[in-house]
């Protein structure tokens, strides 16, 4: 098992908050916000707990469980 962001950009986008905002809030490029909202990198502890903070969200909300594919 793994696990992976299950649905960032979907919070990002019903949230108040643009994502030039939060990427100056968090301290990150675009790239790495994008990123982040693909899987394709993840936030550390403390970027991901800012993030929890201004969304308003649980670590669980943002991610989830997947089998791992061999």
């Amino acid at each position: 098992m793994k696990m992976v962001i299950n649905n960032l950009g979907k919070i990002i986008k019903n949230s108040p908050f643009n994502r030039p905002y939060i990427e100056k809030y968090i301290g990150v490029s675009r790239n790495t916000l994008s990123n982040w909202c693909t899987g394709r990198s993840y936030p550390t502890i403390p970027q991901l707990l800012k993030l929890c903070k201004l969304l308003n969200v649980k670590v669980e909300d943002l991610y989830k469980l997947r089998e791992e594919e061999n």
